[in-house]
Parts: structure tokens; sequence; C-alpha cells
């Protein structure tokens, strides 16, 4: 399989500017001053509202520290933004900055109000300007890709059914963040790793029609779940399910197995117990062969270039002006948000709860109408 690569000529770096450390610092460090970004983007300033954090990592970096987000915007070497900052209300930021005149890279969640999250999206593309997530990422990766070939390939037919897990062992305390809230931070296993998920299966199955929760508290201090599942209804009668926890201790961590049940066969990814390395992902195909089953093609995809991944060749060529085909749609970004403002209200009522038509429509006017 053929997938997105770094292949451009590692000259003429792009000057990039992070918003938020507490995240943000592990994508400096882990991609940008090392890593996948590294041949691309120069870092030449941070900006925190924590200022003992700010000037620490200033001289940790040898880089200027910019008080405040107009600071930072006003700088005219600056050409992208990395947004790190909670994603409540990242979309009014994310304004600020391409109204600057400047690019944007940011992380999931990309915003917690789906009519927030399109407007801003539909604004930067207007006005020429890119906004770039890991997930939905702009492009399909390699995982993805390598579904969509053998859905050609063999004539797999309609997709039938999605389901999604992963877990983690966290024993968080409260500390006051938006970690806390559950209006902030929804079903939180889903809401901060589940999400990848959903918006996974926008992308495969379209848009979805009715959600359904369930959630627990099993481990954490916090006010929000730390163990839940999703249920899905799409618009095309296909389901989906979403397992996220933070409470499985069994060294396996985001192992994010899928199983995807197509008309005419099923693909597992990552299934199973994990291998020698976590590295690289198994996927495998099975269909009907006679009056059994079997393998008929496998492969196997890097960890770094499957779906949640920071794609920064991509978000360098169209900073550059590139005209990149088959790009995740603000359509598409807004949708899985409205699934999370769906999966909210199914979260107080208990109940099945339908998505809205159009991002940004309150399901609360179908409540409990499922």
């Amino acid at each position: 399989m053929e997938w997105y690569e770094d292949t451009l000529e590692k000259k003429n770096k792009l000057n990039i500017g992070f918003v938020g450390l507490n995240f943000g610092h592990w994508v400096i460090e882990e991609q940008i001053l090392s890593g996948p970004g590294a041949p691309l983007f120069d870092l030449v300033g941070i900006c925190d509202q924590n200022v003992a954090l700010l000037k620490s990592r200033a001289v940790q970096y040898g880089v200027r520290a910019f008080d405040s987000l107009d600071s930072i915007l006003a700088e005219k070497n600056i050409d992208v933004i990395g947004l790190f900052t909670p994603p409540v209300g990242r979309a009014e930021l994310v304004r600020r900055v391409i109204r600057a005149g400047k690019h944007v890279i940011t992380t999931k969640p990309f915003e917690r109000n789906s009519a927030a999250a399109l407007a801003v999206l539909q604004e930067a593309r207007s006005l020429g300007r890119t906004v770039h997530i890991n997930s939905p990422g702009p492009l399909l990766t390699a995982d993805w890709q390598q579904v969509e070939h053998w859905r050609r390939q063999y004539n797999l037919g309609r997709p039938i059914a999605a389901h999604f897990s992963t877990w983690a062992s966290y024993r968080e305390k409260p500390d006051g963040t938006w970690l806390d809230d559950p209006e902030r931070c929804p079903v939180a296993p889903i809401f901060r790793l589940g999400i990848y998920s959903i918006n996974d299966m926008v992308r495969l199955l379209g848009p979805a029609e009715s959600v359904q929760v369930a959630g627990t508290r099993l481990m954490t201090g916090r006010a929000t779940s730390d163990n839940a599942h999703l249920t899905l209804q799409f618009k095309n009668a296909a389901i989906g399910s979403i397992f996220a926890s933070f409470c499985v201790n069994d060294g396996n961590f985001y192992a994010d197995t899928m199983v995807l049940n197509f008309e005419n066969g099923t693909v597992y990814i990552n299934a199973g117990a994990p291998g020698q390395t976590r590295e690289i992902v198994p996927l495998q195909l099975v269909l009907r062969a006679g009056e059994t089953c079997r393998v008929v093609d496998q492969g196997v995809v890097p960890r770094a270039k499957r779906a949640g991944s920071y794609q920064w060749d991509v978000l360098y060529r169209a900073i550059s002006g590139e005209q990149i085909a088959d790009v995740v749609t603000p359509e598409q970004v807004a949708h899985a948000i409205a699934i999370v403002e769906a999966m909210a209200i199914a979260q107080q009522s208990q109940r099945c709860e339908r998505v809205g038509e159009l991002a940004g429509e309150s399901p609360a006017s179908t409540h409990g109408a499922c």
C-alpha cells in the first residue's frame, strides 16, 4: 500500500509557535524538536498562561516566551500556531489565529460545540488558511488506506458494523481542570480516547442517527467517568460500538483494536494479544472460503502512521500552497462533535438520543426520540 510519506525536500523550514504547554510540551519534544516535524518546522516561540511554566520551557527550548495569544500572533516571523489548549472554546482561539494570517495545527477533541467548529473551519477555508487536527487527520492514515484498498479489491460491499476498543490505566485525582467537569468532558473515556474512533467511524460509515451511553466510575477521583461504552446507529443502518476505559492495567495501553464487518468480509486491525513490538500494527482480512473462512490478505502499518498521528508533511504541503485532494471536510469534523453533543445528553438522560441533523443543531429537540 501507498500512503502519504515525508518526501519533501527538507529545506525552507516553516516557523511554528506553540500555545498551551501542558500537553503542547509533549508535541514539541516528540514531534518538533525531534521526530516527524523536525525536518519541516522550526520552533521559534511558545505561549502559556502559567508564567513559571512558560519561562522554564522557554529556557529549556531556547526560544522566545510570549505572555499572551495576542503577542505571539503579532510576531510576523511565525507561520503556523500549534494550538494545544483545552477543547471547550477552542474554535474562537482558532478564529483569532486565522484572522491574524496564520495557520493552525491542533489536537483532538477539536471542540465541544459543533456549530462553532463548523463555522470556524468554513471561515478558515474562505480565508485560505490551513487548520489541521490529528483526529480526524486531513488525509486517511495508513491503516484506513489499507481498509479502503481491500474494500475495492475484494468487493467487500457495504459496511455492517464497526467495533472499536481502547484502554489505559489511569488513577486520576481531581485537579480543577476541564477534565473534572462532566459537561465539558462528557463520558470522559470516550471524549478523551474514544474520540479517535468517533472520527474514524464518521469517515467510514457516514452520518450517525442516534447514540446510547453507558458510563461508570470505578477507580477515578474525578467526577467524570473512567469506564464507558458508546453505541451508535448510522443513517445507512450500520452500527458502531466504542469501548474506552482508564481502568485496564494489562500493559497493552492505547491498543486501539478495531473489527470492521462488511457485507462480504471482516477486517481486523490490531486485534488479539499484542505482538512482540507495539510499533508495528497488524491488519488482516477474513473472507468466506467454501464453508469456512480464511485470512486472504494481511499487512502491517507503522504505529506512527495510524489514525491520530500528526501529519506534519501534509501540513507543510498545504501551507506551501499545494492543493491536496480528499481531505477531511469541515462537515465531517463538525458531525463527529454533534455526536459528542448527543452523547452528553444521553449521559444525563440514560436514554437513546438522536444526533442533530445539522452540525450545531441541538439533539435536545428530539430528546428520547430514538
